[in-house]
């Protein structure tokens, strides 16, 4: 607690406002150094604050540096049975499919093996085989062994395949199932000396133990017969996905056709992500009459290289296409430095030559790059730990650092002048103090 002090009790001088008024007047410097740093630890924010933006803006182009990101189509199917979907590799077209039977996966049941309880002993003795894909492994089962052991020996196979218990009310079974559909995946169960009854009795009857086996899914497109191991298929229809969901008793149309709402969300979550960069870094540093809002980065050359680097990146030309430039397909830069998307013109480019429109952003995914290649490339540099936002951040925090010693100098200093001040207000003090008590005593 700090001392309390009754300056001028013997002068009848009010010592302490003369104290506090000589510091205070000598407070300029500390003042500005403190101004100074808080100015400076408010720009080592804002320049996080700006790579956290920059940082959404390389996401935004690295969603388009690819063929199959920029494409814009959309595929629908007009039956549940084929759930379709497009990627940017697609092309336009229509397709009549029909499905016969869905890829499924092996699963059966044991026999009721005769016990209420999952850890009871089975009383079996002998070897279970299983081979799924190629692979085979050979169990053994013990008298001892129950229910809980042997799924555990199981699903420690190393197979794909999975058992799990089933208790009808009165017991138990045992259910196995392989963990992937198609043929080859299909699970193949022999035993020797063990009873579950796994592989079933072969008749296909509701009563049979198998329920279902590893088969391909089967269908035909335009009449073509097509098998696939999975019910997700892909590569049949070109950048097309095809879920299948159920047989069909009618074909059902596929159409992949142009979505270009698809791509305008994507340019404009692009110019969205720009601009808000841009804006903030004007807003900082300065822009045209409109003065810093922060003076330790007003006319900022770390900023003011950021969005000169960006402009330069959109104002170039890539590709010998049709559409060599981002202004061809819409997106203008404005005076103040931001974008501008023209839905108008990007939809033109779009129905007139989608292919030269995706190459121009995101080129041909081998050996020529489009803007999206570029930009991301260029954000990935700004943001590196060697990049000059980071080499600018370090010299803020560095400034930061020598202002706070110059601070503490500061204070360091005027601590000493108030203890100075306040040794010599006191011998005055006690001076004057002294000086009347001799005039009474006289």
């Amino acid at each position: 607690m700090p001392a309390i002090t009754f300056g001028g009790v013997g002068s009848g001088i009010d010592t302490e406002s003369i104290i506090t008024g000589l510091l205070n007047a000598s407070k300029g410097p500390l003042n500005r150094v403190q101004d100074q740093a808080s100015a400076t630890q408010a720009a080592i924010s804002s320049m996080s604050d700006i790579g956290s933006l920059l940082s959404k803006f390389k996401d935004a182009v690295s969603a388009l540096d690819t063929i199959q990101e920029v494409g814009s189509f959309s595929a629908a199917s007009d039956n549940a049975a084929v759930v379709a979907s497009a990627n940017g590799s697609a092309t336009p077209g229509s397709f009549k499919l029909e499905v016969s039977h869905l890829a499924s996966a092996f699963k059966s049941y044991s026999n009721p093996l005769g016990i209420t309880q999952s850890n009871q002993a089975l009383n079996q003795t002998g070897k279970l085989n299983l081979t799924v894909a190629g692979k085979s492994v050979e169990l053994d089962v013990g008298a001892t062994d129950t229910l809980d052991v042997v799924m555990s020996k199981i699903n420690s196979s190393g197979l794909r395949v999975s058992a799990s218990s089933f208790f009808d009310g009165t017991q138990f079974r045992m259910q196995l199932r392989g963990l992937d559909t198609g043929a080859e995946n299909d699970v193949q169960v022999t035993e020797n000396g063990t009873s579950f009854g796994l592989a079933g009795d072969g008749t296909g009857t509701a009563t049979d133990n198998v329920k279902s086996r590893g088969q391909d899914a089967a269908f035909t497109v335009d009449g073509f017969a097509v098998t696939s191991k999975s019910n997700q298929v892909q590569g049949v229809i070109g950048g097309v996905t095809l879920a299948l969901t159920a047989t069909t008793t009618t074909p059902t149309t596929v159409t992949i056709s142009s979505d270009a709402s698809s791509m305008a969300a994507k340019m404009k979550t692009l110019v969205d992500t720009y601009n808000a960069v841009v804006n903030r870094i004007h807003t900082e540093a300065g822009f045209g009459t409109a003065k810093a809002t922060n003076q330790a980065l007003a006319g900022d050359s770390t900023l003011r290289g950021i969005t000169s680097s960006l402009s330069n990146a959109l104002s170039q030309t890539v590709g010998s296409g049709k559409f060599q430039t981002l202004r061809s397909i819409g997106l203008k830069l404005q005076n103040n430095g931001t974008l501008q998307l023209d839905t108008t013109a990007l939809n033109a480019a779009l129905a007139e030559d989608p292919d030269a429109v995706t190459k121009v952003i995101a080129g041909d995914d081998k050996t020529t790059k489009g803007f999206a290649d570029n930009l991301a490339s260029l954000a990935t540099d700004l943001l590196s730990a060697s990049g000059s936002l980071q080499a600018r951040k370090d010299g803020l925090a560095a400034k930061q650092k020598d202002l706070t010693s110059r601070a503490d100098t500061e204070q360091a200093r005027l601590d000493r002048m108030e203890e100075t001040l306040r040794k010599q207000f006191t011998q005055m003090d006690q001076e004057v103090s002294a000086s009347k008590a001799q005039a009474g005593f006289l």
